[in-house]
């Protein structure tokens, strides 16, 4: 039985430092040519792919259904589901290398037989030897089989140079468990699916006060040395393909920086995949402009937690899954894809809410005027709504195409600015700003006194229980911890409840965050991963007074490419070339502070300005040197995202960004919450001292 494994892009075109193709086009080409196109030039006939669940997020993450019939597939079919035969058509088996896939795959050749001839079998990462030998004892399977191979494709491609592993669990399983070698050896075989599609073997860096990262960095270096056995692999810096240097791999941890997933953020990207309900890229919008589906919940809402098959690493746990209510979807409801495919999400996803609106409205107003409709004369003079500039979009008759997009980011543009208004954000975020940078947009630094009264008070205001614990949890990690005399207060005004007081308490012991602020006791961790001074985290230059924070990834990456990232704090699992800089760990000036207000009164951005400087946002894809590739442990916020492409453009250097997941400030939460229920453990349970129950306290001590 032939049984291959592909160590690369093998045959590839080898491209110039001026042909630079993105991971997702890269991962195309994975699966239309060595796959799909593989399968069609072995087998005369048409052809049905079946898949799994986890295959499927994979597949459709870079790749659409007309690619693929293109190449003689004619059904994709669910192997959990029961099938229709379809004997005189070969076969095409997706799968993840799980127990539960291999399972399902020997049970379509055992009894009726549902296939012709031919059986093609990829599997998504790397195949356990022990199910290679559960396939080969079915002989009606072997018989037919023309192809097994492990195609290294186990991630979704989700952006062009941004990926994840759809690993959501792994925060817990990293978090809570005393072993930190599964889920690392997980992550692990995923990052070698990565290499090998962008033809990779990369310098690997590791933030060093991470056990985590820091056993990922050697169980990686392991795996990739022993992926390099194969001749037929290569990878950019070798002795045959010098174009380009080899890449650098930094792994990072979640835990470092739990501040920027909780932070409002309004860029376009970002602040609808906080405000609205969008699940797995799909946001449902209804056709009439205005409505709000906020209470409809789509049902795989939460699959990226319950489908996740911990299949090597089961420990008899299950997840529960907390109600939901149940909303029938209108009829007259749209869903609607924010991915690569949309030409305008892409173009706008990078920029302020602001910005969004203004070009939004250019472009529609632009239409309304070339249009012959009349439509137009009818606006003359009169300024024109969101709402009302969708509604127009819809009565055109030309540009179809085109105006639904722009008609469908209309909607999704007002819908953020109502969600703006409801939950008065921009006094939120204001707080959050001042808490993050320690300065108010004016460059004052407040007092603490004066800072925690605006807490409190702002805590007093909110009606939504996940909204203040999200605020005292920004309050606490801004800090590093509070002073033991503003708890009480702070406490009392989000009304904690005994579950988020276990909450609390968790962080203390898994995430090592303090919650209370013992002079400098506690921030060394911070100032070495992210800068000597708080100061270092804001962005003067940013046009929007309530954007002026900046996730500390964006100057770790910085230091990265400029060769200054400390090699004490971020080492080398093996010698870096001297090409990489001293790495002496000085860190970077503070930049100085801004003068006068932050906020502009003229302009239709008024509100939300800070200068009348812009950006130009066009971007280009010719990059110099090596890849970064940056992976964090964890999960990756939508606010990482954009600055890791702001600093591609500025600096012509292609960045991978890859984790675990990509999060949102609500699962984030989420997260955090769950850290507080323990998965079950067989050891014995403590001691009950009393039965009666406790009153409430709140977490003053690290006990």
């Amino acid at each position: 039985m032939p049984r291959q494994r592909k160590k690369g892009n093998s045959k590839t075109k080898k491209v110039s430092s001026k042909e630079q193709p993105g991971l997702r086009v890269l991962t195309q080409k994975r699966y239309l040519n060595d796959i799909f196109q593989f399968c069609a030039d072995n087998h005369d006939g048409w052809m049905v792919l079946i898949v799994d669940k986890k295959a499927t997020k994979a597949l459709s993450s870079a790749v659409g259904m007309y690619d693929i019939m293109e190449r003689r597939v004619t059904l994709v079919e669910d192997i959990e589901r029961k099938r229709a035969p379809f004997t005189d058509q070969g076969a095409i088996y997706l799968l993840a290398p799980t127990e539960d896939s291999v399972n399902r795959l020997i049970s379509d050749w055992e009894g009726n037989i549902l296939y012709g001839k031919s059986v093609f079998i990829f599997f998504l990462g790397r195949l356990s030897e022990k199910y290679i030998e559960k396939i080969k004892a079915c002989r009606p399977l072997v018989q037919r089989i023309k192809c097994l191979m492990e195609a290294n494709v186990d991630f979704l491609a989700k952006e062009s140079r941004a990926f994840h592993f759809d690993m959501r669990k792994a925060f817990q399983d990293v978090y809570l468990r005393k072993s930190r070698t599964k889920a690392e050896l997980r992550m692990a075989d995923k990052l070698i699916s990565v290499c090998s599609t962008l033809n990779e073997y990369p310098h690997i860096r590791f933030a060093n006060e991470s056990p985590s990262a820091t056993t990922l960095a050697r169980q990686l270096d392991i795996k990739l040395n022993q992926f390099l056995k194969n001749p037929e692999f290569w990878f950019h810096g070798d002795a045959n393909n010098p174009d380009r240097e080899r890449a650098t791999l930094l792994i990072l941890d979640r835990k470092d920086d739990c501040l920027t997933p909780l932070m409002h953020d309004f860029f376009y990207q970002a602040m609808v995949n906080d405000v609205l309900n969008v699940n797995n890229d799909k946001i449902t919008l209804a056709k009439k402009s205005g409505e709000n589906l906020d209470d409809y919940e789509d049902d795989d809402s939460d699959s990226d937690y319950d489908d996740e098959d911990d299949d090597d690493d089961n420990d008899g746990r299950k997840q529960s899954k907390s109600p939901k209510k149940k909303v029938e979807k209108p009829v007259d409801a749209v869903d609607i894809l924010l991915n690569e495919d949309d030409a305008v999400w892409v173009e706008l996803r990078g920029k302020h809410i602001a910005e969004v609106i203004n070009t939004l409205s250019e472009r529609v107003q632009e239409m309304i005027n070339s249009d012959t409709s009349g439509l137009a004369t009818k606006s003359k003079g009169k300024s024109m709504t969101l709402s009302q500039m969708a509604d127009a979009l819809k009565a055109l008759p030309e540009y179809q195409e085109v105006m639904s997009k722009l008609s469908q980011h209309m909607q999704i543009a007002h819908q953020c600015m109502e969600k703006l208004r409801s939950n008065n954000l921009m006094e939120l975020s204001e707080i959050e700003q001042t808490l993050a940078t320690g300065e108010k947009e004016n460059g004052s630094t407040p007092s603490i006194a004066d800072l925690m009264e605006l807490v409190i008070n702002q805590l007093k205001s909110m009606s939504d229980p996940k909204a203040r614990f999200r605020l005292l949890l920004l309050t606490i990690m801004s800090q590093n911890g509070v002073k033991e005399e503003y708890q009480a207060p702070l406490f009392t005004a989000a009304q904690i409840t005994n579950e988020q007081e276990k909450v609390l308490e968790a962080l203390v012991d898994t995430m090592d965050i303090p919650l209370i602020n013992k002079g400098n006791e506690g921030k060394s961790r911070f100032q070495k991963l992210f800068g000597n001074t708080t100061k270092k985290n804001i962005d003067i230059d940013s046009q929007y007074a309530n954007s002026r924070y900046v996730p500390p990834l964006k100057y770790i990456l910085d230091e990265l490419i400029h060769g200054k990232l400390s090699i004490k704090d971020y080492p080398a699992v093996r010698d870096l070339p001297e090409s990489h800089g001293s790495g002496s760990g000085t860190a970077t000036s503070a930049r100085p502070r801004p003068t006068g207000s932050a906020r502009q009164k003229k302009g239709a951005t008024a509100r939300w300005a800070r200068s009348k400087n812009s950006k130009d946002g066009s971007a280009d894809e010719t990059y110099q040197g090596g890849r970064v590739i940056v992976f964090i442990i964890g999960g990756m916020s939508w606010p990482e995202l954009r600055v890791i492409r702001e600093l591609m453009q500025k600096e012509s250097k292609e960045v991978i960004a890859g984790s675990t997941y990509f999060t949102t400030p609500l699962t984030f939460l989420d997260d955090i919450q769950r850290l507080a229920k323990k998965p079950k453990s067989h050891s014995p349970k403590p001691h009950k001292k009393s039965s009666k129950k406790s009153s409430k306290r709140y977490p003053l001590s690290n006990e």
